[in-house]
């Protein structure tokens, strides 16, 4: 798997940091978490045709996770009309009890052309999925009582990602363990100073990750105010990492990248190392390895 950091910000968005976003590539797949305004330019800037995303997961509904996802929808369907295609490829959404009504509310406002046969498939309860070549487990997590929030386990190829979106203090600290056990990398928030029920502590993430025995813990929603905190946190730690490697200054540039090389069967070349190593490289592109 490949994960690259598109956004690791929040609803104040910096130069630097953009609101969420992740990109998760797998051998058969292109899977978005979360898609927050600006992620279209991000990928773009990355030179991904939006056509190219094969799956959408959104945690919950505030607009630097969810801005996009109707403008991905749309510019998707514009981009068939310009080619003169006139089969549009499905895209499924995992999400919150209701992501396909806020779906279609933003279509009335938006796009209120006659609906048109545009292939969408949402799913709303919580469980496990089959998708590709990926196991999905989503699962309620606690951040505001205005609206449902989900996270999301991702296996692939014996690998394991766990991402809870923003997630708040009141929840169960004892599931979130079950459910991180043994995972190959945990994004998670590292949220405020003091416990809120809105967001996590940097104590709480650690002491999840420590019990839940994560290899690696990568911190993202970083607030503007809390940049120097958390760099202090992770300084000299091989298990804790900021969603943002110094940045190049060219814009086209994602946040972060994180490449897992999984196993191969029988294979014996870098694509089938046998071992779980995590190695830290500076590139132009400001990107993380993990061989």
């Amino acid at each position: 798997m490949k994960l690259t950091i598109l956004g690791s910000g929040t609803l104040y968005p910096k130069k630097d940091r953009k609101p969420a976003a992740f990109l998760l590539k797998t051998e058969s797949a292109k899977f978005l978490l979360d898609c927050g305004f600006g992620t279209i330019a991000r990928l773009v800037e990355m030179q991904i045709d939006p056509r190219e995303i094969s799956g959408i997961f959104i945690s919950h509904f505030h607009t630097d996770h969810f801005a996009d996802a109707f403008s991905l929808i749309h510019s998707r369907f514009v981009a068939d009309l310009y080619e003169e295609k006139k089969e549009h490829r499905k895209i499924p959404f995992w999400g919150p009890r209701g992501t396909e009504e806020r779906y279609k509310n933003w279509r009335k406002i938006f796009w209120p052309e006659p609906a048109e046969a545009y292939l969408l498939e949402f799913n709303e309860n919580t469980g496990e999925f089959g998708f590709e070549d990926m196991i999905i487990r989503t699962f309620v997590v606690r951040h505001v009582p205005y609206f449902e929030s989900v996270g999301i386990r991702i296996e692939s190829a014996g690998k394991v990602l766990i991402y809870p979106g923003d997630i708040g203090s009141n929840t169960d600290l004892r599931e979130m363990v079950e459910i991180s056990r043994n995972a190959d990398l945990l994004l998670i928030e590292p949220g405020s100073e003091k416990p809120t029920p809105n967001h996590f502590t940097i104590e709480q993430t650690q002491k999840l990750s420590g019990a839940a025995n994560v290899k690696k813990t990568v911190f993202i929603h970083i607030r503007p105010n809390d940049e120097d905190r958390v760099r202090k946190f992770v300084e000299g730690s091989d298990k804790f990492e900021m969603g943002k490697r110094p940045a190049s200054r060219q814009s086209r540039n994602p946040d972060f990248i994180l490449i897992f090389w999984i196993p191969a069967w029988g294979g014996n070349d870098k694509s089938g190392v046998s071992q779980f190593k995590i190695i830290f490289k500076q590139t132009p592109r400001s990107a993380l390895d993990i061989d």
